[in-house]
């Protein structure tokens, strides 16, 4: 089926998403291979989905990077460079650059749908990555460097290697960088990325059996805290609650919003209710059941429905204010 939509989704490598338009109406299939302009040459992505609709894209559809890592990035642009282009705070560390224009406005093009020889090139870039991770990874050894190298990622064009790393802390890399713009002869960036940007670009299963969300489908990520299993009654329990990147699952933000919003028709756990057989106190609510468990002073425990200890809680309210008048 061809995608005609003004504006494409193209997929890189680690799972990388951008917006591109597509001015040429190209005919395009989810799954061809495109070649795109970038901000200093040429790149070549996949195919996968239509954009954000004919017309109403803002320019700022490009991914958003959910979960910066410490501020460290930095860029050079070529081989012979004596000091990083962007020096930071003088120790190689620089706040993080993105390929995409989002900040300004600007939305790259798609150019054409990439040729036999175009792919063919894309997979021997593919293979040359794996070299220069080792490569990377023995200068970081040897510079005694606290980073972990993530991925690396060549640039269709091969005027720019960009290394994928995390870090406790900044890193100075200085050195670093030069010795692979020296090896590589190219624009070199270090980019450091956060936990669940390692998971993603990695990619994996999850707990459920389904490949990780953030591979699948996510664009982004969102702050996720223990009020969100809070909310929807789970035990909170590090080793279920936490994915295959060591923080919080993201999934726990789903149906999170059904929670909270069904939360407001519930009496909140400590409120009194006077029973037949005596006065207990509400310990938990069952939101997809709508019913409130109340225990009591002896350690017994029952549960009603919801309704019905609303009913309950009135009757107490109105009771009180005879009483007071």
């Amino acid at each position: 089926m061809l995608i005609d939509e003004l504006f494409v989704k193209v997929e890189f490598k680690g799972n990388r998403r951008e917006i591109f338009l597509n001015d040429t109406e190209t005919g395009l299939r989810a799954g061809d291979y495109a070649v795109v302009e970038v901000e200093s040459g040429l790149d070549l992505g996949t195919i996968r989905t239509r954009g954000c609709g004919k017309g109403n894209c803002d320019g700022n559809c490009q991914e958003k990077s959910g979960e910066k890592g410490n501020g460290n990035s930095i860029k050079t642009t070529g081989p012979a460079l004596a000091e990083p282009a962007h020096s930071g705070n003088g120790n190689g560390n620089h706040e993080a650059d993105t390929d995409s224009d989002s900040t300004n406005g600007v939305v790259r093009r798609i150019l054409r749908v990439a040729n036999h020889e175009e792919i063919n090139r894309l997979m021997e870039n593919r293979k040359a990555e794996d070299a220069a991770l080792v490569e990377c990874e023995q200068l970081v050894q040897h510079h005694g460097l606290n980073m972990k190298l993530v991925d690396v990622e060549y640039q269709f064009d091969r005027k720019k290697i960009t290394f994928f790393y995390t870090a406790d802390e900044r890193v100075d890399f200085r050195q670093l960088v030069k010795d692979l713009a020296s090896i590589f002869r190219t624009r070199i960036e270090m980019r450091q990325i956060g936990a669940r940007d390692e998971a993603r670009r990695i990619g994996g299963v999850g707990s459920c059996g389904q490949e990780l969300c953030c591979t699948r489908f996510m664009e982004g990520f969102e702050p996720i805290n223990t009020q969100y299993a809070k909310d929807q009654n789970l035990p909170i329990n590090p080793s279920k609650l936490s994915g295959a990147c060591g923080k919080l699952k993201c999934c726990l933000r789903f149906e999170w919003d059904f929670y909270a919003e069904s939360l407001k028709d519930f009496p909140s756990p400590g409120i009194p209710v006077e029973l037949p057989n005596g006065i207990g106190t509400i310990c938990s609510n069952d939101i997809l059941n709508r019913r409130v468990t109340v225990a009591f002073e002896n350690g017994a425990t029952e549960m009603l429905e919801l309704n019905q200890v609303k009913t309950i809680l009135t009757q107490m309210a109105e009771d009180s204010r005879r009483k007071s008048q």
